[in-house]
C-alpha cells in the first residue's frame, strides 16, 4: 500500500517544539528504545547548565523496555512490569520534552516530523534543527505467508504476556481432553528463529512447560509436551563451542531442532519448505526483523537490510543534520569491516558516542569517530545455565548463568528496578512460580 504524501497529512493541535526566536537548537530524537533514551539522557546531562538545547523525544510507548529480560517476563521468571521503566520520569528529571506519539512521516526538506497519538485523530508537526533516528525494528513476519495472521511475535512486553497466556490457556484446554492427538497438538510449541531471542525463549518455555506447568496438570502425561526450535543453526553468530554447548543443552532437554526453513504459518500450524506440517496452536516468530517503515520509506541510501547508510559520525548519507543509530543504522565496524550488529550493547555505546558528538558540534570542538569493539555476548538457557563470551573468556553452565544475572541486573536503569528484579529472582528460589493466566475481556472475545 502506497504511503500518503506529506501534503495529504494535515497537522494541527498542540505542536511540540514550536518554531520560535530562541537560539537554542532543537534536537528531535525518534524512538524510546536503548538508542533513543540513552542518546536523550546522555545529551541532556552533557548540556545541563552549560549549553542551551531543546531536546524532544518521541516514542510510541511511554515506557522503556529492558529487552534482555523479555524471555524471563514471558515465562514468569520476573514480573512483566519489572522489565519496564516509564520514560516521563527519566525525561522530566533532565528537562527533556516527551511525546507519546507514533511517527507517520518525515519531511527532510522542511525539517519536520508528522506524528500523532494512537487515540487522537490530530496529527502534530514537530520541527527540528537536528534529527536522530532510532525507531528500532519490527518482526519480519513477511518472510513466510500467514505468519502475520497466525504466529505470535516476540518483540514487546505485550507479546511476552500474550505468549504466557497462550501457553497456560493451551494447558488448560489439554487437561480437558482424552484424545492423545488433540492433546499433543495443543501442547506443541514452535519457535521460529534460533538466534539469541529464539534460543532464550525456547529454553525458558521448556522450563515453564515441563519444569513447572506439568506439575499442576496431573491428567496430562509427562510426554505430551512437544517443543520445536526451527532454525538453520543454533546461535549462528556465537562462538562455535558455545553454540555447540547450547545445542547439547537443548537436545538433552528433549527439544527438537528443525533445520528446515519455515514456508508458511496457518491455523493448523507451521509448514516447512519440504512440505511437512508441524501441527500447533502456538507458533512464535523470532526469525529476523525489518527496519521501521518510516525509515525504510526515506529516499536515502540504504544497506541491503534496509538500514540507513551512516558514516563514522552517525551522519546519514544524503541528509543534512540527520543521524541514525541502532536498528536504523548500517554503520561499518572498523574491526571487522562489516556493519555493526543491531544489539542493545552496540546501541547503548552508539548513543553515548552520538551524544558526545552532538555536544562537540554545538560547542565547536573536534568530533571523534565511533569505534567500538564488541565486548562479547551472553545467552541464558534457563535452569540455571547459560553461555557467555566476555572478551574471549568463555563460560558455560552455572558460572555463565550467574554472570548473566549479575551484569544485566546492574544494567537496569534505576536502583528500584534492580531491587524489584532481584526480589523476583529471590522469591522464585523458595516459592513456586505464579501460573495465573492474565487475559482481559477483549482478548477473550478475539
Amino acid at each position: 500500500m502506497a504511503r500518503p504524501q506529506m501534503a495529504d497529512r494535515p497537522a494541527a493541535g498542540r505542536v511540540l517544539a514550536r518554531p520560535s526566536t530562541s537560539l537554542a537548537p532543537r534536537i528531535l530524537i525518534l524512538g524510546g528504545g536503548f538508542a533513543g533514551v540513552t542518546t536523550a539522557l546522555e545529551l541532556a546531562k552533557r548540556c545541563a547548565g552549560t549549553l542551551p538545547v531543546h531536546l524532544t523525544l518521541l516514542s510510541e510507548q511511554n515506557f522503556f523496555l529492558f529487552t534482555p529480560m523479555l524471555a524471563e517476563a514471558a515465562t514468569g521468571a520476573v514480573e512483566s512490569r519489572h522489565v519496564l521503566y516509564p520514560i516521563r520520569p527519566l525525561c522530566g528529571a533532565w528537562g527533556i520534552e516527551f511525546g507519546e506519539m507514533s511517527v507517520e512521516a518525515i519531511d527532510l526538506d522542511r525539517r519536520r516530523v508528522i506524528a500523532r497519538h494512537r487515540r487522537s485523530p490530530i496529527r502534530q508537526q514537530v520541527h527540528y534543527d537536528k534529527l536522530v533516528l532510532s525507531l528500532g525494528a519490527t518482526p519480519n513476519v513477511a518472510m513466510a505467508p500467514g505468519a502475520a495472521e497466525h504466529a505470535l511475535p516476540f518483540k514487546g512486553v505485550g507479546d511476552a504476556i500474550r505468549i504466557r497466556n497462550r501457553v497456560i490457556d493451551l494447558f488448560e484446554a489439554a487437561a480437558l481432553t482424552d484424545d492423545p492427538w488433540t492433546r499433543r497438538r495443543l501442547l506443541t510449541f514452535v519457535v521460529v528463529g534460533a538466534g539469541h531471542a529464539g534460543t532464550e525463549l525456547m529454553a525458558a518455555l521448556e522450563e515453564l512447560t515441563r519444569g513447572i506447568l506439568l506439575r499442576h496438570y496431573p491428567s496430562i502425561p509427562l510426554d505430551s509436551v512437544r517443543l520445536v526450535l526451527v532454525g538453520s543453526s543454533i546461535l549462528p553468530q556465537t562462538a562455535t563451542n558455545l553454540a555447540a554447548y547450547a545445542r547439547h543443552q537443548l537436545l538433552a532437554r528433549g527439544i527438537e531442532l528443525e533445520t528446515n526453513r519455515a514456508a508458511g504459518v496457518s491455523a493448523e500450524g507451521l509448514t516447512l519448505q519440504d512440505g511437512r506440517v508441524i501441527p500447533s496452536h502456538c507458533v512464535i516468530w523470532t526469525a529476523g526483523n525489518r527496519v521501521s517503515p518510516v525509515v525504510s520509506s526515506l529516499p536515502l541510501p540504504k544497506a541491503r537490510d534496509g538500514r540507513l547508510q551512516v558514516n563514522k559520525f552517525f551522519e546519514v548519507e544524503g541528509a543534512r543534520d540527520v543521524y541514525a543509530l541502532g536498528d536504523n543504522a548500517a554503520q561499518t565496524d572498523p574491526h571487522t569491516g562489516a556493519p555493526y550488529v543491531a544489539t542493545a550493547q552496540v546501541a547503548v555505546r552508539q548513543a553515548r558516542a552520538l551524544a558526545e558528538q552532538l555536544d562537540a558540534e554545538l560547542t565547536g570542538r573536534e568530533k571523534r569517530p565511533f569505534s567500538f569493539h564488541v565486548l562479547g555476548e551472553m545467552v541464558p538457557l534457563s535452569r540455571r545455565t547459560a553461555v557467555a563470551d566476555l572478551n574471549g573468556i568463555k563460560l558455560v553452565g552455572l558460572p555463565a548463568w550467574f554472570v548473566w544475572k549479575t551484569i544485566y541486573m546492574l544494567k537496569l536503569p534505576t536502583l528500584a528496578a534492580r531491587l524489584r528484579v532481584v526480589l523476583d529472582w529471590t522469591v522464585e528460589l523458595f516459592f513456586e512460580r505464579d501460573v495465573s493466566e492474565l487475559t482481559v475481556e477483549e482478548e477473550r472475545g478475539g
